[in-house]
């Protein structure tokens, strides 16, 4: 006989195969077999088989054989965000049963890695025990990105300086383990007055991140310059001198240059006439602090 470990024992058997029963005489009682469920070969024992005492008896043995139960376990699929801790490795018995009393011991695994991706989640030491047969079922603990905010910091210079660092904050999300970001931001480019996005460029966390970027602006401001007016004095009914001047605040940057001129009020008699900025102009990326003179025209 063969049952699987767990079920109830078969009707134990048995065939007379030599002599025979005479009259209306039949055996009684019945065979038996060895004390034990678990897996393995138990004797089949004559028992209390008899046919009286009429008859001698040869008894040929067998075995009740217990085969192993099967059970089949499926593992839980199961997601984790990058730098955090793993789930529980969890699974159901998705076909066959446990017998008895009997319990599932030890634990799934997981292949090794802590980078985005997916890894199959193995049997490792679950098992029901020897009188189990365990078809398994795999399934993957899949690591997801890390969100990460970034926040640029709003910059401003002066036209003609040089550009501040391009700094920036992690304003959402964290850093898992001794991570760090790598790269840099950049702006567009330009140098006149005026306001330059400032933008992610090569800043990355790695591709254990999804970064999320906000941006902001480098402002350039414009620069300043202070010109001062040089006095001038001519005689009534000479040409008037050239109407100079002098940067006495500031600087010009790069190879820019003033352009336009210095006006004079109007007059030609004997007086004192301001001198002011007229078209006297750096252009757009200047602020002009203009301090002004007199052309004085004397007496001939």
């Amino acid at each position: 006989q063969t049952r699987v470990y767990g079920d109830a024992d078969p009707s134990l058997t048995y065939a007379i195969t030599g002599g025979s029963l005479v009259f209306s005489d039949a055996l009684t009682g019945g065979l038996t077999h060895d004390a034990g469920e678990n897996v393995g070969s138990y004797a089949i024992n004559q028992g209390t088989l008899t046919a009286g005492d009429n008859y001698t008896i040869s008894y040929v043995g067998s075995n009740l054989v217990i085969t192993p139960r099967a059970l089949e376990i499926t593992a839980d699929g199961q997601s984790r965000i990058y730098g955090d801790l793993d789930p529980s490795l969890t699974y159901t018995i998705s076909n066959g049963s446990l017998a008895f009393a009997d319990t599932l011991s030890g634990a799934l695994t997981r292949d090794a890695g802590e980078n985005v991706g997916s890894y199959a989640i193995t049997q490792g030491s679950l098992t029901a025990g020897s009188n189990y047969t365990v078809s398994y079922i795999g399934a993957n603990l899949v690591i997801t990105p890390r969100a990460l905010q970034i926040t640029a910091d709003g910059q401003t210079r002066v036209y003609g300086d040089a550009d501040p660092a391009l700094t920036y904050a992690i304003t959402g999300g964290s850093l898992a383990f001794s991570d760090t970001l790598s790269g840099a931001l950049v702006r567009d480019a330009g140098e006149n007055v005026g306001s330059y996005a400032i933008n992610q460029g090569s800043l990355t966390a790695g591709a254990n991140y999804t970064i999320s970027y906000i941006g902001d602006s480098l402002v350039i401001t414009p620069r300043a310059l202070q010109i001062t007016a040089d006095g001038q004095t001519r005689i009534y009914g000479d040409a008037d001198p050239s109407l100079t001047y002098a940067i006495t605040g500031g600087s010009l940057a790069f190879t820019d240059a003033l352009s336009g001129s210095l006006t004079r009020d109007a007059g030609e008699n004997v007086g004192s006439y301001a001198i002011n900025q007229g078209s006297l102009t750096g252009g757009g990326n200047y602020t002009i602090s203009y301090i002004g003179a007199n052309l004085v025209i004397t007496p001939r």
